[in-house]
């Protein structure tokens, strides 16, 4: 990655406002804390660690959207700028490579991040990073879609290969979590989300439910710019 974090992040405007406007905070946003919901149904008082938080947009979100599933919310960033913000925000935050965390095994219950391994240089390192950190053999990610057309042809754009964007298959995200020792993934879900992209206001509510709906079209779906990824393993 080559950018600041200000030229990244807007202390006022997430990065994914910048790119698909007002369907951000009005779906995309939401339906990111849906899957958190679903991933961690079973939680009940969880401490969370957050991998690349950017402005915190997301991280606030999770924690008023899932008060009785989150004990402990800690966000990081690997710019100082990115953790000064997020302490002025109020939230707890460290500054980590999300390639090699600052945190013992075990120390969390899970390990979370938001569109950050497809802007890392060595995403398997990432993986190692995320299944030792967690204790409870559980993790989410929520990744760009290799499969999509769409999403590819933005990968293209400056904003997006400044920021070292590459997308992956589903057969490579499992793989970077496949073959560490000490580790075995037990389970690996992944499918596609969101298809968003800026429209005037008074389409919004029609981006939306088209969301809603391509999500379950068969093939199409596929298309969906994002990917949700489910992540269970155990210590052997």
């Amino acid at each position: 990655m080559t950018e600041r974090w200000e030229n990244l992040h807007d202390p006022q405007v997430a990065w994914r406002q910048k790119i698909i406007g007002d369907i951000n905070g009005l779906f995309v946003v939401p339906r990111y804390v849906e899957v958190f919901g679903e991933a961690f149904a079973d939680a009940r008082g969880w401490s969370f660690f957050e991998i690349g938080s950017g402005n915190g947009d997301m991280s606030a979100a999770m924690l008023n959207g899932h008060p009785d599933r989150i004990g402990r919310y800690v966000c990081s960033e690997c710019f100082e700028e990115g953790v000064d913000w997020l302490h002025r925000r109020g939230l707890e935050a460290v500054r980590a490579d999300a390639q090699a965390l600052p945190s013992e095994d075990g120390a969390f219950d899970a390990v979370v991040e938001f569109d950050v391994m497809h802007h890392v240089d060595r995403p398997r390192d990432m993986a190692r990073e995320m299944m030792r950190v967690a204790r409870r053999g559980r993790l989410l990610l929520v990744e760009s879609n290799g499969l999509s057309v769409f999403r590819k042809l933005k990968e293209l754009t400056p904003g997006h290969r400044a920021a070292g964007e590459r997308s992956y298959t589903p057969r490579s995200y499992r793989g970077f979590f496949e073959g560490h020792p000490g580790f075995e993934v037990t389970g690996f879900r992944i499918y596609p989300f969101l298809f968003p992209f800026k429209v005037p206001k008074a389409l919004l509510p029609a981006l939306a439910a088209f969301n809603r709906a391509i999500e379950r079209v068969p093939f199409f779906r596929w298309q969906c710019s994002s990917v949700v990824i489910i992540v269970d393993y155990r210590r052997v």
